[in-house]
């Protein structure tokens, strides 16, 4: 089809009815729109991946594992303190590690701060949302607490020598090698007995002075192997004073025993500016009560207040009788990112000499209302688009025409994807997956539409001049300008669809999104726009109002100017394409060397409570790390699976100074590795200290098998009598372990805390109900089934990828005692029944999850699959402009000329096969390589063998932009994330549609028998003035854009706006000089 002229034929006399039909499908997409505005939740990942599949594991079938919370409190500065309000801004400067506070004294450690701290504490003790909390323990004082680990407490339970650190503690390493209770007992490791000049107070009495606290500290900090001073930030020291109470270690270490170390004691006293707070939530019970950690599945709530022409958050406040009422009617639940802001405001309310701050728990609260308050900047955009498109335009009706247009086209995107929403949910078979890509599409369609209606509308201008009638303009437009229009849609689409190739749900649901998008603005920029145009027009002239189009009006910019910019690019053509090498030679290595990241500045507003949040763990408590897992499944009780699990631990100790150290590490040096062999060191131990709780359980201590028929040892409790307590190379006496663990939890012993069953549960799951007073077997009798245990540790600084992805990589490589142990890799997910069956091989998967791993995942696995669909839709943009440009002869015709010059034919064939296995090769890899090859000698046949050179032609200049693009990027200080990824794929479709335009009306001008040059300076003239008001309106509202706060809106600005701006570039500078080469002048046209 090279000409619309029989499309534009039926159309013009029926284009009554054509309003009509836009009419009527415009108001059947309404329920459509309503479908297609459900929340995204920008945490939700619809991919597979083997990582995910995990974490859905241990979120199914951990259910006894708690969600944990956490409240950084910060000290205030000083110029703050008794101020009303609590505000991020008003924390103390940061001193740096190491660097201690002078002002309060004490910093966090201060006594008014800590009452502060208590207060906090007792707030969300009262909270009714508290009936959720989970039990916790301590690692300073071993106390077992509800819910809440904060600081207060901690320094009350010390002072009120209940703690763990003024008891008696066993030592593990001499009770592994004697195997004696007693002897391997040391006297408790401090005392809160003996307080020196001071009288030894409580943490409640009235006459504690600061003193008393620099005290319990010292002695805390001292004695709790790195526990207390970990639960601070990491700028914490001990800061000389001659008045201070205690003897301690300036510029301190800890040394691999947990000891404190330093060449320097003086007086003075610990301080550090900041502390956690800490609160478990019972996820399962919460969400069976009407809470939901989705924001996709929870009621749509404003929680928002106009300050001027920002928002800010007033949390939503919902009580468990509303959300527990919303569970039992089957209606849309309650979030809990308002209940996470609800209780931060709570905490703010008594804030004084503190700032409590809640640790990045609510982003899409966060996203929305960054959205929200940027709105004025999209009205803003929009008028100065309007305002530009009069510029190019030059009439009011004009620019009305391209707004409508524009608004039906999302109406009409919106209300299609929200009828094929409707239409999956019906039939099961739901392939729109909405993500954040999706809020992207209007970009693109705007683009879009823009350049495609000026166009047209300047087709029609200049028709018009030419001193055609408006109906024979609409002609033209719609037969030349709607043939171009259907070509760039139709290559637009070809290109997204390269999507569906992806794995990722989100990715492919983008494609068919885009495409439905760009289908919409080519019926009505490319048919309804010139229709309406055609009607205002002829009732203007009845009316005796339709002015001639004026020959001397400068839309925007002189055509003459770009007229002479394509024709000097054409003249020096080797130059441009020279210098465009040089450029991309140039740029080149920057796009290789970008590495994928996730700063959270480039998503949100840098001094939003949520940015500084992130911040503040990066910088305050970068010791810590955020809780990362290795999920395990297989046989459990099988000993050679525990013995595995220590060599884990073992490999991930044994790495040298390079390798990656991102895994979170205790005060000694050794990586925290959390798992189910040291809850049953524990356990055993706590069977030497009190056998009382074991008894009742069932366990014989004066038999050799336990009572229960399992293998024991015989060793001294604390009284020297012998008992019997059960090995862990034995699979019964580890069912008895497991099933007292999750029945009864860990006792306390010798120092260490006890540890409840939810605590437990967080590491080890079991197949049906344990009984209680047998936990060796199942209610039923049976024996009971371990299938799965987790490992917890952390990873610091999670949002810099390229770190995360070697210390994953060395994770995995430490794995390989597991991976020993199965017949299938690690990553993928074996038979769970097999590992019953073969005592040889009892694991069947063990894999690293947990948030910040699939975080990482799903955003590597979408920057590289978005990466290689872009390539592939280049890839598929030739196919789709081969199509565009093939000949016009019949089949039989080429299919004549092979047989009568097979040789010459069949060498242009190859030449094209070889082109396009080469160009599929370089772009999209060598699996599509072959595939292309082959296909280019059908097409060859089918589509003529000229037209290839002509779609590589318009291709190329977009590859050039992109890895231009990708260059700016780098250059500017970005990575790769979900934002730029996304422009550079955008930037396919909008710069396609650029050079087609150029491309199209070249052929035109050419195939009226212009000459080369004559044709390009003519294509500057025309279309060049359409290219330039599109890109200079869009890129006035992108720049616009960037002037957003919010550093989603800012980044894409940024980049768009650049995108906009090579697309320009690409279309009337290097395709101008690529024509030049492909067709050169010939003598009769000179």
């Amino acid at each position: 089809m090279r000409s619309f002229e029989g499309l534009a034929d039926y159309l013009i006399p029926r284009r009554k009815k054509v309003h009509l039909l836009v009419l009527v499908v415009s108001v059947l997409m309404i329920p459509g729109i309503i479908a297609s505005f459900e929340p995204i939740d920008i945490e939700s990942y619809d991919m597979e991946s083997p990582e995910l599949e995990a974490n859905q594991v241990l979120r199914d079938e951990f259910t006894a594992a708690g969600n944990i919370w956490g409240f950084g409190i910060f000290v205030r500065d000083p110029a703050y303190v008794g101020d009303p309000d609590s505000d991020v801004d008003m924390i103390a400067e940061y001193p740096g590690v190491g660097g201690g506070v002078t002002d309060p004294r004490g910093g966090i450690l201060n006594l008014t701060v800590l009452r502060e701290i208590d207060t906090d504490a007792d707030t969300l003790r009262s909270s009714e949302i508290s009936q959720f909390y989970l039990p916790l323990a301590s690692e300073i004082s071993g106390d077992p607490t509800f819910g809440i680990l904060d600081l207060a407490t901690e320094f009350r339970t010390f002072m009120a020598n209940e703690s763990s650190l003024t008891k008696p503690r066993i030592d593990p390493y001499k009770l592994s090698a004697t195997l004696n209770i007693e002897a391997s007992t040391d006297p408790a490791p401090t005392n809160w007995s003996d307080c020196g000049e001071l009288e030894c107070l409580t943490f409640d009495d009235p006459n504690l002075t600061q003193d008393h606290i620099d005290l319990a500290a010292h002695r805390m900090a001292n004695n709790s192997n790195g526990a207390f001073l970990r639960f601070l930030s990491n700028d914490r020291a001990f800061l000389p004073d001659e008045d201070g109470l205690v003897v301690g270690p300036v510029g301190h270490r800890i040394s691999e025993d947990g000891s404190l170390v330093s060449d320097n004691w003086e007086r003075g006293r610990w301080s550090a500016s900041a502390a956690w707070l800490i609160v478990n939530f019972d996820r399962d019970e919460m969400q069976r009560n009407g809470w939901t950690f989705t924001w996709k599945n929870a009621t749509s709530q404003f929680g928002y207040e106009r300050n001027g022409l920002e928002l800010e958050t007033d949390p939503v406040r919902n009580s468990v009788e509303f959300c527990r009422e919303r569970e039992a009617q089957g209606q849309k639940l309650c979030s809990v990112e308002w209940l996470y802001l609800s209780l931060e405001e709570d905490l703010r309310e008594s804030d004084d000499s503190i700032v409590s701050l809640m640790f990045a728990e609510a982003i899409n609260v966060e996203i929305n209302r960054e959205l929200l308050s940027s709105a004025h900047l999209l009205l803003l955009m929009g008028v100065a688009i309007l305002v530009l498109l009069w510029a190019s335009l030059r009439r009011v009706s004009d620019v009305a025409i391209v707004g409508t247009s524009l608004a039906l086209s999302l109406v009409w995107m919106y209300g299609l994807i929200g009828w094929a929403i409707v239409l999956g949910k019906a039939t099961g078979y739901e392939f729109i997956f909405r993500s954040q890509f999706s809020n992207l599409l209007p970009i693109l369609i705007l683009a879009l539409e823009i350049d495609d209606s000026l166009h047209s509308l300047h087709r029609y201008k200049e028709e018009r001049r030419g001193g055609a009638s408006s109906e024979q303009a609409v002609h033209k437009a719609i037969s030349k300008v709607g043939l171009a229009i259907m070509l760039t849609s139709v290559t637009t689409i070809v290109a997204f669809m390269a999507n569906m190739t992806s794995s990722i749900a989100a990715l492919r649901s983008f494609g068919i999104e885009a495409g439905i998008g760009v289908f919409c603005a080519f019926f009505l920029t490319g048919l309804w726009v010139p229709l309406t145009r055609l009607d205002i027009d002829n009732w203007l002239e009845s009316k005796g109002r339709l002015d001639e189009e004026p020959l001397d009006v400068v839309h925007m910019i002189p055509s003459s100017w770009l007229s002479n910019l394509a024709s000097q690019s054409a003249r020096f053509a080797p130059v441009v394409l020279l210098a465009s090498l040089l450029l991309t030679a140039l740029a080149a290595p920057i796009m290789l060397s970008l590495e994928g990241d996730f700063q959270v500045e480039d998503f949100v507003e840098a001094d939003s409570d949520l940015a500084v949040g992130v911040g503040m763990i990066n910088d305050r408590f970068s010791d810590e790390g955020e809780p990362a897992y290795v999920l395990v499944e297989g046989n459990i009780t099988n000993p050679m699976v525990i013995q595995a699990i220590e060599d884990v631990r073992r490999n991930m100790n044994s790495h040298g100074p390079d390798d990656p150290d991102q895994i979170s590490r205790m005060p000694n040096g050794d990586v925290e590795l959390l798992g189910v062999d040291l809850l049953l060191w524990y356990t055993r131990a706590a069977m030497a200290w009190n056998q009382t709780q074991f008894e009742e359980a069932g366990w014989d201590f004066g038999s050799a098998d336990g009572g229960i028929g399992c293998e024991t040892v015989n060793i001294p409790n604390r009284e020297m009598d012998f008992i019997y307590v059960p090995i862990v190379d034995d699979s019964r006496c580890l069912s008895f372990l497991f099933g007292f663990m999750l029945t009864r939890g860990v006792p306390a012993s010798g120092g260490y805390p006890s540890l409840s069953p939810s605590i437990v549960g967080e590491f080890l799951q079991v197949e049906g109900d344990l009984d209680f007073d047998k936990p060796w077997l199942t209610e039923s009798g049976d024996a009971p089934r371990y299938p799965r245990t987790a490992m917890r540790y952390g990873i610091s600084s999670p949002e810099q990828f390229s770190l995360v992805e070697p210390a994953l990589e060395q994770l995995e490589g430490d794995l390989s005692p597991l991976q020993n142990l199965s017949t299938t890799p690690n990553r993928v997910r074996g038979d769970l029944e097999a590992a019953f069956l073969d005592a040889e091989n009892p694991v069947t998967w063990a894999i690293p999850t947990g948030e910040p791993v699939i975080r990482f995942v799903a955003a590597d696995s979408m920057q590289d699959d978005l990466q290689e669909t872009l390539l592939l839709g280049l890839v598929f943009c030739i196919m789709a402009l081969w199509w565009g440009f093939r000949e016009e002869s019949p089949l039989s015709e080429r299919l004549a000329e092979l047989s009568q010059n097979k040789v010459p034919t069949a060498s242009k064939i190859a030449v094209n096969s070889v082109l396009m296995a080469s160009i599929t090769y370089v772009l999209a890899g060598p699996n599509y390589a072959a595939v292309f090859g082959l296909i280019a000698v059908g097409c060859s046949l089918v589509w003529g063998t000229r037209p290839l050179l002509l779609a590589t032609i318009t291709s190329a200049p977009i590859f050039l932009m992109i890895v231009w693009l990708y260059a700016i990027v780098g250059l500017t200080g970005y990575g790769l994330n979900m934002v730029t990824v996304s422009i550079a794929a955008i930037s396919l479709g909008v710069g396609i549609d650029y050079v087609i335009h150029v491309i199209e009306r070249f052929r035109e001008e050419m195939e009226k028998g212009v000459g080369t040059m004559k044709s390009i300076e003519a294509v500057g003239g025309a279309s060049g003035i359409a290219l330039f008001g599109s890109a200079v309106s869009d890129t006035t509202g992108f720049v616009i854009i960037n002037q957003s706060e919010m550093g989603f809106f800012s980044t894409f600005g940024l980049f768009c706006a650049v995108m906009i701006g090579l697309s320009l570039i690409a279309s009337l500078i290097l395709a101008p000089a690529a024509l030049r080469l492909a067709y050169p002048e010939s003598p009769a046209s000179s």
